[in-house]
């Protein structure tokens, strides 16, 4: 997701999340299989298009796209859409029992953070959810995701080593890497083969 120097910090929790001083633990097993205590997921160009500098900005609308699902749609009718995979993964992190102890997290490098948050709080899922409130944290404002990074694990207590993050930029991937987080690189957005790889990938580094 591209940047700008400056920008204001939007960061929520989502209700009835864990609280931040909760210990962290080690991640558990579905199916012979370690999971993350924590996803973390870019949203320009990752799991929406257009990205947000491209947009003429509010107000936005809800509206559909041909497939049924919702869409945001802009001032001059841009439309933005989740893209790939996004929605039934969204879904399947939302609904299935096994990731009930996992946080979910949006770390975004946007300099239009507000725009963010109104799409976020538009699109929701098939339950009545908005994506805005599916998530745990929200780490949308410009500057090094380390930084992004860093202020959920101040937070949570969770280990980066614990976080599994999907981004379209190969650069933020090296950089959030180096702090042990397992980052998985996203070219074309979050794909089904993306998400089975970084699952996998996870994995290998738990030793499960």
């Amino acid at each position: 997701m591209r940047s700008a120097p400056q920008g204001a910090r939007a960061s929520a929790a989502r209700p009835g999340s864990r609280t931040s001083t909760s210990k962290p633990r080690a991640a558990a097993p579905a199916g012979g299989m370690a999971l993350p205590r924590l996803v973390a997921f870019d949203l320009d160009a990752t799991l929406w298009y257009p990205e947000m500098y491209m947009l003429d900005g509010p107000p936005f609308k809800l509206g559909h796209c041909s497939r049924g699902r919702p869409v945001v749609i802009d001032r001059s009718g841009e439309e933005v859409g989740l893209i790939g995979d996004t929605w039934s993964i969204l879904h399947e992190l939302h609904t299935d029992e096994k990731w009930a102890g996992t946080e979910i997290a949006y770390v975004s490098r946007t300099d239009m953070p507000k725009w963010a948050a109104q799409c976020l709080q538009l699109l929701k899922l098939d339950s009545g959810v908005s994506l805005h409130d599916f998530a745990h944290h929200h780490e949308i404002y410009p500057g090094s995701k380390r930084t992004h990074f860093r202020r959920i694990h101040e937070r949570t207590g969770i280990r980066y080593e614990d976080m599994l993050f999907f981004d379209d930029m190969h650069w933020n991937i090296e950089d959030c890497a180096g702090l042990g987080v397992c980052a998985v690189y996203a070219p074309r957005g979050l794909r089904a083969d993306v998400w089975k790889k970084g699952l996998a990938q996870y994995a290998r580094r738990q030793g499960s």
